[in-house]
């Protein structure tokens, strides 16, 4: 995938504090996103294309000493800036006071990639990058960039207020997976004839994080036979590790607990006692608060209307390739462990069609926000959680958004158009305007693959 996709708000951003820090003085950007998603290659195309009005500096952070990091560090500076660095420069304090120093003369951008791992190398690292940031800031002119994948590492060091860096940063950017017109746009690069069957199956698993599509689409797998086919195509499959290689860097050594809520939350929305029940552990509350609000992982789904402490709250798990992880990979690794694949591939195709009728549902709810048409789009049930047969409610209804007009807008969502039945919305959307919209019209849609 080599061709630059969509990014131009974010990119935009970039340009605007590059030029400020040109211009004026210097300039620190956090940028955020999970693993996967695009950071390092939007930087890495923002230094390619200013590299005519200032050069750009690229520091990995990975998991070595100092002093050997350090090394790497210098050897970029003297190709790129072309400047004389000392040999006795063994630590990061030390380099980066030489690039200030330089950037008294010289503009540039220094873009410094997985910055929460210094927490690994030197911890100290953040007290000394704020005594020179505040020191040199104002009588320089640098852009510096740095980014980090570990969302609890990067919140703890520019959000708490403990912390050396905290406020530091001008600009903080959270890159998102691909939006919807730009999915359709990379898949109609790889096959012209796509058909929107493909194109769910492409969210489905993916949930338009870049890597993963790349993978995909360099791999010539354009239908969803070919992608489940290739996620399961041999023990050390990139899909199969993926999951639970980005969660451990997250959780830590309190991962089983955390992995444990969301394999039930895989399966459907539920609801806390539904899952304190299943897992036979009470008072989940705590986690799912961490899960939600530190790690954004999970998120919580009431009807529209309902108050803040309704007890009708359901949990779904937001990012698309995580549910898709824990619902077959996390789920079935007894089977990965015996290297019996086939049956895995199985039982995802086998249960493919159900579970892509949920991830169409959230195709159009990410439609909807993207069009920034709709002050709210939410769903709206009778009361919360399952009936005795694990079943939804009998009335409850997909979709329900207000437009910033005011307009009240209610969709059923079928992947098959024709079991989508306009009176028994009628009826659910009835039901609704006796607890809400009393007395305002509603218009009334179904949707499926067609309208995708």
């Amino acid at each position: 995938m080599k061709k630059f996709y969509d990014r131009q708000q974010e990119m935009n951003q970039l340009l605007d504090m590059q030029r400020q820090a040109f211009e004026d003085y210097s300039r620190f950007v956090v940028l955020t996103g999970r693993r996967r998603v695009g950071k390092t290659s939007l930087v890495t195309k923002l230094m390619e294309e200013t590299k005519e009005q200032a050069p750009g500096l690229y520091f990995f952070v990975g998991r070595k000493t100092e002093a050997v990091l350090v090394k790497t560090f210098c050897e970029e500076v003297r190709a790129k800036l072309d400047e004389f660095v000392p040999e006795g420069i063994v630590t990061f304090r030390g380099l980066m006071q030489l690039l200030l120093e330089i950037g008294k003369r010289r503009r540039f951008t220094l873009f410094i990639d997985e910055f929460q791992e210094f927490d690994n190398v030197n911890a100290g690292v953040f007290s000394d990058v704020q005594e020179l940031w505040d020191r040199y800031k104002k009588e320089t002119h640098v852009c510096l960039v740095v980014s980090g994948s570990i969302f609890r590492m990067m919140e703890k060091i520019f959000k708490d207020e403990e912390q050396p860096l905290f406020g530091r940063d001008d600009c903080t950017i959270k890159l998102q997976p691909f939006s919807t017109a730009t999915m359709r746009e990379i898949l109609g690069d790889y096959k012209a004839d796509y058909t929107n069957e493909d194109l769910l199956a492409l969210w489905t698993i993916t949930g338009g994080v870049a890597r993963y599509i790349e993978i995909l689409m360099n791999n010539r797998c354009t239908n969803v036979k070919k992608m489940l086919h290739y996620v399961c195509g041999s023990g050390d499959s990139f899909f199969i590790d993926e999951g639970q290689s980005i969660l451990i860097q997250e959780f830590g050594k309190q991962y089983g607990t955390y992995f444990s809520i969301l394999d039930q939350i895989a399966h459907g929305d539920v609801t806390q006692s539904e899952i304190e029940g299943a897992l036979g552990m009470k008072s989940l509350g705590g986690q799912l608060k961490v899960l939600e609000e530190k790690y954004g992982i999970i998120r919580k789904k009431r009807p529209v209307g309902a108050k803040e402490g309704s007890q009708t709250v359901r949990y779904e798990i937001q990012d698309n390739f995580f549910r898709f992880w824990f619902r077959y990979i996390h789920r079935y690794g007894s089977l990965i462990e015996i290297q019996n694949l086939p049956a895995l591939e199985q039982i995802m195709a086998e249960d493919y069609t159900t579970f892509s009728g949920i991830a169409l549902e959230r195709w159009f709810r990410q439609k909807m926000m993207e069009s920034h048409r709709y002050k709210l789009i939410g769903g709206w049930w009778q009361n919360g959680g399952s009936n005795a047969k694990g079943n939804s409610d009998d009335f409850e209804i997909d979709i329900v958004a207000e437009t910033l007009e005011g307009e009240v807008e209610a969709y059923e969502v079928k992947r098959n158009p024709q079991k989508y039945n306009p009176a028994r919305l009628r009826e659910k959307v009835g039901m609704m305007q006796r607890h809400l919209y009393r007395g305002r019209e509603v218009k009334m849609q179904g949707l499926s693959m067609e309208e995708m």
